[in-house]
């Protein structure tokens, strides 16, 4: 009987379970801000509180890979271009937006709540500054009120920043996001 078994535990080991999860996407990912930088030469932009969902064209997706259950009328709105950002409803709203875009069955009602702000074009070419502009237009283009494009701006120095940063938290917001106007699409941190 011992033989019988190890041969069942090893057939049932080989076979791929059927709620196999796609391999997580490579993403683009922050690091913590250091002192010294030259933010004149950085976009910034405010760091949403959202759950982050990428596009591929045909299929929104968690950062783990696993789909994203929306609807179908909104997939239908995107646009077929690569798409990185972040599923949201407001400042102060993750843990009920987390429980919109995670159910195995989407509720309408709450959907048409729900924004997708984007923040980049992966894999697109140029330079981050060209990207975003590209993804701005695109994002015009669509049309489609909950396809938002995040606001990326300039600031003179680390004052500013300071000042942006002080003004982001104050009104509820999570912080900032420093992008390299000049950076190439990368993935990692």
């Amino acid at each position: 009987m011992a033989p019988l078994l190890a041969f069942l535990f090893a057939c049932l080991c080989a076979v791929a379970p059927l709620s196999a999860q796609p391999a997580a996407p490579a993403l683009l990912l922050a690091n913590e801000y250091h002192a010294g930088l030259n933010v004149s030469r950085y976009l910034v932009s405010e760091k949403f509180d959202g759950v982050r969902a990428l596009w591929d064209g045909k299929t929104l997706r968690f950062r783990s890979g696993r789909e994203v259950m929306a609807p179908a009328w909104f997939t239908a709105r995107l646009p077929a271009t690569q798409l990185d950002g972040e599923l949201w409803l407001a400042r102060g709203k993750f843990d009920e937006l987390s429980g919109i875009v995670r159910k195995a069955q989407p509720v309408d009602d709450e959907w048409r709540r729900v924004s997708y702000l984007i923040f980049e074009l992966p894999d697109a070419p140029g330079t981050f500054a060209e990207r975003y502009a590209r993804l701005v237009d695109l994002v015009r283009q669509t049309n489609w009120p909950p396809l938002q494009a995040v606001e990326q701006v300039r600031v003179l120095n680390k004052r500013a920043l300071d000042v942006k940063l002080a003004t982001t938290v104050k009104n509820g917001g999570e912080g900032l996001m420093l992008h390299l106007a000049e950076a190439l699409y990368v993935t990692g941190r």
